[in-house]
């Protein structure tokens, strides 16, 4: 089974951390912004979607029908670890060939499973780390580094903003039930609510609550209000979880 990871990307040429980690990932881009990412990014493989297409989530639809088997990445991570390792030991993995070998490890368990949607622990804390429930098997899978495996019935709302990630997991829970995520492993993510370029210049409180109702009519009861715990406060008042009946 192959497996391509893609960097989602827009107006980000020579600012894609991801390709340190993944310099061989295919970056999906407009058309027009063609001639800047090949002279910031020379060698690198470039995908080049119609300027017509325009969002992250008809980004993500399109490249979804092109390539079917992907694993989706933010063009800002900086970093892949193991949360299993006892301290003091290195947890980031430098090597592309292993990052790549425990992906598409992954993609294969899902598919051996019968799950379309994969991925990893949102959780970079390995204090949270659950030694005995490595798997999920149900839930949300963080939308930075999300895989999707070809011959689902899933697709993303246009009208969906900020929130692609509930979007797809709560649909995925409607159609297919299953996920499988490793929680073993994470991607870590920087900027996300201030970089520039990519979502940041979408992502607002209007679009958070627009988001959020939206989510609402469409899940009901599945789509939660996040609450303050003592380990994390709300970056937001709109800020939400998944609450599934299984």
């Amino acid at each position: 089974m192959h497996l391509e990871v893609v960097i989602p990307s827009h107006k980000r040429a020579g600012r894609i951390p991801t390709l340190d980690l993944l310099p061989s990932a295919v970056v999906c881009i407009p058309e027009s912004q063609a001639a800047e990412y090949r002279a910031a990014h020379p060698g690198v493989q470039l995908v080049l979607h119609p300027d017509s297409v325009l969002g992250l989530q008809a980004k993500r639809n399109w490249m979804y029908k092109h390539f079917g088997n992907l694993l989706m990445l933010d063009d800002d991570l900086t970093d892949f670890r193991r949360l299993y390792l006892p301290a003091g030991e290195p947890v980031s993995v430098k090597d592309e060939a292993r990052i790549l070998a425990i992906v598409n490890e992954t993609a294969y368990a899902a598919k051996q499973a019968g799950a379309f949607l994969f991925g990893f622990s949102s959780n970079a804390n390995p204090t949270m780390y659950k030694a005995m429930n490595p798997i999920q098997l149900t839930g949300w899978v963080n939308g930075c580094a999300q895989g999707l495996l070809a011959g689902s019935k899933l697709w993303w709302s246009t009208d969906i903003k900020c929130n692609c990630d509930y979007w797809i997991s709560a649909l995925n829970a409607y159609h297919h039930r299953i996920i499988w995520k490793d929680t073993r492993f994470t991607f870590l993510q920087k900027d996300t609510f201030t970089g520039a370029g990519g979502q940041a210049e979408f992502r607002n409180m209007e679009a958070e609550a627009a988001d959020f109702a939206l989510l609402k009519r469409c899940f009901g009861e599945a789509i939660q209000e996040k609450r303050d715990s003592k380990l994390a406060k709300r970056k937001h008042q709109f800020q939400k979880t998944l609450k599934l009946p299984f």
